[in-house]
């Protein structure tokens, strides 16, 4: 279960149950595993409904989607996932536009179909500095940030760092600090070895644990271990029993964060606001608090 407090004041905005993407079908802007896409054109055809990954720095493209464009292959080159390296084909696109927004002459990395399920994801490279708004009232993702809401529903953290192209805001295991990021491309919420173990030291996670395995995009899987965080505080904002899986996770040695405490948020606990900014202009996320008027939730199972 996840709940959100703001402060100050403490009080409980929602408390409850989020409903499950996945017992539904698929709405405009929302894939089977419950995260948002948009409408991308390559070369002028399309559209087809591509993730925005914010913790990717390359774009990826399904080998069925490429079969059916006849598009150009390029050199192979390395994929960086949850489980590992792996080489990957890729191939040359002219264009690619989402909405008016258009960049030219990018690669992408080709995966599988049936690991992807997507189409394709845009990475980094496609978004560069243009931010990226998560409307999950309205089931719609954004290219480029809205201007934040200055209310007690509104809560911005400050971009601390910038690393390789990913920027990392601080979050809080108690008195531990934990460099944090934002994946929308994953279903997941993910922590390093450091974070559980400053989270145990702290009494702030669960002796229950649940053995599992991600799957990588490439097929590749990993054992983690599913427990809860009991407090996490993100600027003024406390995050009570979140959900994260524990385990060796590349991605995190891939940005260079294996000693320090380390937590890669994913849409299993972006889901529980009504919006989320990536607002790159200002140096901040900003996170828009349900409604607790409108019997909205902030929690999920």
């Amino acid at each position: 279960m996840l709940s959100v407090l703001a402060l100050p004041g403490g009080v409980a905005r929602a408390q409850g149950d989020l409903p499950d993407p996945g017992a539904s079908a698929p709405t405009r802007g929302l894939d089977p595993a419950g995260r948002l896409t948009v409408l991308v054109f390559l070369n002028d055809k399309g559209p087809f409904p591509f993730l925005v990954d914010t913790g990717a720095n390359a774009s990826v493209i399904s080998s069925d989607l490429v079969s059916s464009l006849d598009l150009p292959p390029g050199r192979p080159v390395n994929l960086h996932g949850i489980a590992g390296v792996e080489q990957v084909g890729t191939v040359g696109v002219q264009s690619v536009r989402v909405g008016r927004r258009e960049r030219r002459d990018i690669s992408m990395s080709i995966i599988a179909g049936r690991y992807l399920k997507a189409p394709g994801v845009l990475g980094m490279d496609w978004l560069g500095e243009q931010g990226l708004t998560l409307d999950f009232v309205e089931r719609q993702m954004h290219v480029g940030a809205r201007v934040p809401r200055a209310d007690q529903r509104s809560v911005s953290v400050p971009v601390r760092l910038q690393r390789s192209g990913l920027s990392l805001i601080d979050a809080h295991i108690g008195a531990t600090r934990a460099l944090t990021f934002l994946d929308t491309g994953s279903t997941t919420t993910v922590g390093n070895a450091a974070l559980m173990d400053a989270a145990a030291k702290a009494n702030l996670i669960t002796r229950d644990w649940t053995d599992i395995q991600l799957v990588s995009l490439t097929g590749q899987t990993l054992s983690g271990r599913l427990a809860a965080l009991k407090q996490l505080t993100l600027g003024k904002m406390i995050m009570r029993n979140v959900p994260v899986v524990f385990g060796p996770v590349h991605t995190f040695e891939y940005w260079g964060l294996v000693s320090e405490p380390a937590l890669l948020i994913g849409v299993d606990v972006l889901r529980a606001f009504e919006s989320v900014t990536l607002d790159y202009h200002r140096g901040a996320v900003h996170f828009l608090l349900p409604d607790a008027s409108a019997a909205r939730s902030a929690a999920t199972s």
